[in-house]
């Protein structure tokens, strides 16, 4: 009887096994994904339950507040307990690190495969972005290393009943800088209306604004070569670009606190009627549509300062996710991503989460007020695609500068010298 038990318990024990076995076969893995976008959890796991039913795999999307995003990934790196795949918040650099430390993979052989089929559907900037050029300034083996899902673009935005009440025809806005101001003034004047409202408090923005137009003056090469210590702050050419602000000031168009006010709050102007123009990014278009969805309002390019040369807009990828070259599921893990951003796939997250695709040929699907930000593609432009960025305290000396002159504490002559300074202060850095 002993011998009968105990050969019954091991039978048991078998089948459960063998039962667990079958169990984790039928399920197949699970490929997981850190991010910290909670307007897009939703979606995300709409397509995830799809791509189960098509591939018979889990994706686990999993979702950690934007403020601890980067601090989590931080501790699972240094933990080496990188989850398959996630996203890098921050510039270029620290995606560099990740890929110098081979923490991700290069998918460039991915992409490239099948005569490039997949690489050739991205928008070029898109891809640009997450990508390392030979001979590159971080040392990085030249290759791809982030899947962009989204793009985004900075523009400016005008109202358009606004614009057409200004007598101004609407497939015409201002051009050139001055057209732009006289316009913005006009605006000002009426009770209630502002000429031009921006999340300047969020000073990110400020600087954007500011690199714009520094292309538009003094030419993308220049700019540069400031940044690499060839050229002064105090060039009469950076004198221009920090007199424009001067004269946002001094035409009376900004909405009031503008240096304080966030981007939330900017939008909030420009949804209610309350601003002819604004400069803000496509993600706007979700607060416009949720406070107004009767609000009538177009893209256009910054208006020039100069002939000469082309102003700046920054666009890229909005959200790219990496693969964890030590992944086990590190095939899965790209075969997803692959999936993701098919036609199929990116007009869903066009539809359920108003973000613009990051690949190419669906402007048809993209509504128009969010699809026009696709528009002016010869101008974009990207941090991450510069060869070199300023240090962040000369940025910071930059943002801080024009916040001055906005409320007229300083000259642009003056800013100019204190940024000078700063620069020759940090230059080795």
């Amino acid at each position: 009887m002993r011998k009968f038990f105990t050969f019954t318990i091991i039978l048991l024990v078998c089948f459960t096994l063998t039962g667990c076995g079958e169990s984790r076969q039928e399920t197949g893995p699970t490929v997981t994904i850190w991010h910290w976008m909670s307007d897009r959890q939703d979606a995300f796991e709409q397509l995830a339950q799809k791509y189960k039913q098509e591939k018979e795999i889990t994706i686990h999307f999993e979702l950690f507040p934007h403020s601890a995003y980067t601090q989590k990934i931080n501790a699972a790196e240094a933990a080496n307990d990188l989850p398959d795949l996630f996203g890098i918040l921050g510039e270029k650099r620290v995606l560099a690190s990740f890929a110098k430390e081979k923490k991700i993979e290069d998918l460039t052989p991915y992409m490239e495969a099948q005569d490039s089929s997949w690489k050739e559907r991205f928008i070029d900037i898109c891809l640009a972005v997450n990508s390392f050029k030979k001979d590159n300034i971080y040392a990085v083996k030249p290759g791809i290393y982030g899947v962009p899902i989204d793009a985004m673009s900075i523009q400016f935005l005008y109202n358009k009943d606004l614009l057409e009440k200004e007598g101004f025809a609407l497939d015409s806005p201002p051009e050139n800088f001055q057209d732009f101001l006289a316009i913005a003034k006009r605006a000002n004047d009426t009770k209630d209306t502002y000429g031009f409202a921006s999340g300047w408090g969020e000073t990110w923005l400020i600087y954007c604004f500011t690199t714009n137009y520094a292309f538009d003056l003094m030419g993308e090469e220049k700019f540069l070569n400031t940044i690499k210590g060839e050229v002064p702050y105090t060039d009469p050419d950076w004198i221009k670009v920090f007199s424009l602000f001067k004269d946002l000031r001094e035409e009376g168009i900004l909405a009031p606190g503008i240096i304080t006010m966030n981007n939330k709050e900017a939008e909030q102007i420009f949804a209610t009627n309350r601003a002819l123009f604004t400069f803000n990014g496509s993600w706007g278009v979700n607060t416009y549509q949720q406070i107004n969805p009767q609000l009538k309002y177009e893209t256009m390019p910054p208006p020039k300062a100069n002939q000469k040369y082309p102003p700046g807009i920054w666009a890229g990828a909005g959200t790219s996710f990496v693969v964890n070259s030590r992944s086990e599921n590190k095939q899965e893990s790209i075969d997803f991503l692959n999936w993701l951003t098919e036609a199929k796939q990116q007009v869903f997250l066009i539809k359920e989460t108003n973000n613009l695709p990051s690949i190419k040929g669906l402007k048809k699907d993209t509504p128009a007020n969010m699809g026009n930000f696709l528009d002016n593609q010869q101008y974009f432009t990207h941090p991450r695609l510069w060869r070199i960025n300023e240090n962040s305290r000369v940025v910071e000396a930059i943002n801080r500068g024009v916040q001055n002159i906005v409320i007229g504490a300083k000259t642009p002559e003056e800013v100019a010298k204190e940024v000078a300074k700063t620069k020759e202060r940090y230059k080795n850095e």
